[in-house]
């Protein structure tokens, strides 16, 4: 094992492994219109929500524009440490810096056709290692490799760019392993380990999980060849699990400020109760049928193609007759492990890493496609020509097993199944001519049968990919709508940032994509276009602001992961410092500054914004127990303001059933609404429903990304109906909320927040500095800042006295006289991290070339003369 060969014809195998691989995928990108050639992209779902906002962040923080510690574009401002190590930490992502914001999309096809290039090499490199090698392995190496970087896994998640990662660097990580169960120098796994870590962690963690299982695959598989003592395997595992343990440790800068940050929010938490649920998840034959041409995954019923004569190798290495049973068994278990990963629920949440995977349900299938690979490249290595008849009766039976299964169960494209059944035949055939070519046949004859095995291969990966593709790829024009949209939103901005250079938020009811439904999920802008925002959609939320917004009325979403901000409740946004308002229908209480043309949205002032900070004298009230969005902005506003009138009054209104599925609420004709209105129906299930305002249609209701507070125009009528259409009860009208805003009690509140504004104050990302005059007893300085124990906030040089309006926003205690308050934010534990992964990683290069020099020093014989 392990024979080194010809170093130079290795490289070439590595090196033609990924330069077809990414010719392929450019070929493909230029046939189906992908940018950079076309106006497609990859980025669908949840790369267009958004991967590609991120992106454009990450671009202003490579340009000293934005900040990782802390943002004041996500949501209503936090850290992004654990957003920038799950999405953006890969050093991939580095050319972001050569294609600039409006080439967004040609930069991430590039870099996933980048990324999965790299997976073939990286397994190239593992196979040649790993193999007893000899030139006559070339092809089948590879055509593995080609298998692993186009596989079904590796084209389905492009769109999710940052688990590639994981992909390409689980190889080498499991070639360490190999290293240490066959007693050869495996001195670079922990810093694998930890730059795994670093590329994504999560990716990351899929691929430590299943080394365990390979460590244990490979003793077993050493130990039929060898037989070994057992002391042997003790220390395997001391140095396999020593070994694990220094990659983390060595990847702690980073990872232990992510587990930190994640811990803010509920989406930290594990959930261990789904290991003990005994169930499967779909019927395992079914990843036979799915074993072809442009096959997707679905819940229970897995695809991982990886090349049709890959799989007639592993299937016929588990028959070989010609190993020992025992050595037979054990890679019949591994095969059978690694079908029932995607199975059997437990196996599925320990590799979805113990949390709920409700999309993207099989985002780890890529290690039961490295299996699949593995045993083809062991099958190869022990086929010989008196098995020929093995092979073909294996490649016939699962032909034969894919249509009969097809025809009792159809479930996917019955052509591009009989095309996966007749490239198996045609390669098995093809590799049987290339194992037993005779040593005197003529080297051009040699030349034709490799070229012709080679080619069969790349077909056959590449035709995959060109069916699969489709299912993974924007819109015709995808490209060109961004491009024309980023350029029109930044001149916007530029606008508005050149008439007033003070700290604001702006808020959008509009963002890039609405759907006809008038629902999104597309709140990143603040962080792609560089502005404080009130709205973000992160797997890192800080649960605080999310409950904060959600009681002001914005609803919360998913796993407290988003804010629905699709409208502007005028109480909410001024208190929050919200001047600018982007939005494609007039609101009333906002005046209009400037049309905005392609973006279909214009530019609204809110002339009752109030200051990011300004002093009020304390005024406690109980904010708790209070589930009606406008009851507790009138308790904000008395608490801050000692206002006695409400910001917000009841509207008297009558239920109509028309019907079982319309509902219509009418507004008491003889009540005052001249004022912004506003409802909000409390829903007790999700239905599908629909909220009509006079005949307008305004919104979806009661599902998934719906809001909770909807704004009802009245167009000059003197009252107005709103009216529900929903295909099910689902609402208590004894619960449902109409009130009216009432603009001069708000106009009264923003004049004396602007009276007492602080003029003297910098605000920046992770910085606020201000000197305040506190003149009254019990004075304070409110602060539109969020609640974050990673704040250091002083006054005077001593720790402040602080409390929460709305168990979110700062309120510090002032001292009469001058008052020097200084904000600070500090990435928790950023310091000890490193210095972990400092320590560490000296104390194991120093260990490391110790040992490398007392081995070299004994070769040459050194230490026996002394």
């Amino acid at each position: 094992m392990y024979q080194d060969g010809n170093v130079k014809a290795k490289k070439r195998i590595v090196l033609l492994s990924g330069v077809i691989t990414f010719a392929a995928l450019l070929c493909l990108f230029y046939l189906k219109g992908v940018a950079p050639f076309g106006t497609k992209a990859l980025t669908v779902m949840d790369a267009d929500i958004q991967y590609i906002d991120f992106f454009s962040y990450y671009y202003d923080v490579l340009t000293g524009q934005n900040s990782i510690g802390y943002t004041f574009g996500k949501v209503l401002g936090g850290t992004n440490v654990a957003v920038f190590s799950y999405y953006l930490a890969s050093p991939f992502n580095l050319l972001i810096l050569l294609f600039g914001k409006s080439n967004i999309h040609a930069f991430f096809d590039f870099v996933a056709a980048l990324k999965l290039s790299v997976a073939a090499m990286t397994f190239s490199f593992f196979a040649m290692r790993r193999m007893d090698y000899t030139p006559k392995y070339d092809p089948i190496i590879i055509i593995t490799a080609l298998g692993y970087g186009l596989s079904q896994y590796s084209l389905a998640q492009c769109s999710n760019i940052m688990w590639l990662d994981g992909v390409y660097m689980l190889p080498l990580i499991l070639l360490q392993i190999s290293n240490i169960v066959h007693g050869k120098r495996s001195w670079p796994l922990p810093f694998i380990v930890a730059a795994t870590i670093i590329f994504n962690w999560y990716s990351a963690g899929i691929d430590c999980v299943f080394s365990a299982c390979w460590f244990i695959f490979e003793l077993l598989l050493y130990s039929t060849d060898k037989g070994v003592p057992v002391r042997y395997y003790l220390t395997c595992v001391k140095k396999y699990v020593l070994d694990m343990i220094l990659g983390v440790l060595m990847s702690a800068a980073l990872f232990l400020p992510t587990i930190v940050a994640l811990k803010k929010s509920s989406r930290g938490s594990l959930e261990f109760k789904d290991l003990f649920t005994i169930s499967f998840l779909g019927d395992i034959p079914s990843w036979i049928q799915r074993y072809a041409y442009g096959a997707v995954s679905e819940y229970g019923r897995p695809a991982l193609f990886c090349g049709s004569l890959a799989l007639i190798l592993a299937l016929f290495v588990c028959c070989n007759d010609k190993l020992n049973a025992r050595k037979r068994l054990e890679y019949c278990g591994i095969f059978t492990i690694s079908l029932l990963l995607l199975y059997w629920h437990p196996f599925f949440t320990l590799f979805s890493l113990l949390k709920g995977a409700y999309s993207y349900h099989y985002r780890y299938s890529y290690v039961s496609i490295f299996t699949i690979l593995f045993l083809a490249l062991m099958g190869a290595e022990q086929f010989t020509e008196s098995q020929s008849e093995r092979l073909i009766k294996i490649a016939l039976t699962f032909s034969v097993v894919q249509i009969v299964i097809h025809y009792l169960n159809p479930e996917i494209n019955r052509n591009q199944l009989y095309a996966t059944t007749i490239m198996i035949l045609l390669e098995t055939v093809c590799y049987l001519f290339w194992s037993f070519r005779k040593t005197d046949v003529s080297p051009l004859l040699k030349r034709g049968i490799y070229s012709t095995l080679l080619i069969l291969g790349v077909v056959d990966v590449t035709l995959n990919a060109n069916f699969l593709i489709n299912s993974y790829l924007t819109g015709e024009g995808e490209v060109k709508q961004y491009k024309e949209y980023r350029s029109a939103q930044e001149k916007m901005l530029e606008y508005i940032d050149d008439l007033d250079s003070s700290f604001f938020r702006i808020s959008q009811t509009t963002p890039r994509k609405v759907g006809e439904d008038k629902l999104t999920a597309y709140y990143n802008e603040g962080l792609a276009y560089n502005y404080a925002s009130i709205s973000g959609y992160t797997s890192a939320p800080d649960d605080n602001q999310v409950e904060f917004l959600n009681r002001l009325g914005y609803a919360m979403m998913g796993e407290n992961n988003m804010n629905i901000t699709n409208t502007s409740i005028l109480g909410a946004d001024s208190l929050l410092g919200v001047k600018y308002i982007l939005s494609s229908t007039p609101i009333q209480g906002l005046e209009k500054v400037q049309d905005g043309g392609v973006t279909g949205k214009s530019i609204y002032l809110n002339p009752n914004a109030m200051p990011i900070a300004f002093t009020y004298h304390s005024n406690k009230l109980d904010m708790n127990g209070d589930d009606n969005p406008f009851e507790f902005q009138n308790k904000l506003y008395k608490q801050i303001f000692s206002i006695t009138e409400n910001l917000y009054e009841p509207i008297n209104f009558s239920v109509q059933h028309v019907n079982e599925h319309d509902t219509k609420l009418l507004i008491d004709p003889s009540t005052n609404v001249k004022w912004p209105l506003y409802g909000n129906l409390p829903s007790m299930y999700e239905a599908d429903t629909s909220v009509y305002v006079n005949d307008t249609y305004i919104t979806k209701y009661a599902c998934w990304l719906s809001p909770s507070v909807f704004y009802l125009p009245r167009k000059g009528e003197p009252f107005c109906f709103a009216e529900v259409r929903s295909s099910g009860e689902n609402f208590d009208w004894n619960k449902a909320q109409f009130y009216t805003l009432n603009l001069n009690v708000l106009q009264k509140c923003a004049d004396i927040a602007n009276t007492h504004e602080i003029d003297d104050i910098s605000i920046k990302n992770g910085l606020v500095v201000a000197n305040v005059n506190g003149t009254k007893a019990e004075e304070r300085l409110f602060l539109s800042v969020p609640y974050d124990d990673w704040w250091s906030i002083s006054v005077n040089g001593e720790k402040a006295d602080t409390e929460l309006i709305g168990n979110c926003l700062y309120s510090i205690k002032l001292n009469s006289g001058d008052n020097h308050i200084v904000m600070k934010y500090h990435v928790k534990f950023l310091k000890l991290g490193i210095i972990i992964s400092l320590v560490t990683t000296f104390g194991y290069g120093i260990i490391t070339q110790t040992s490398h020099l007392k081995n070299a020093v004994t070769a040459d014989g050194f230490l026996l003369n002394r």
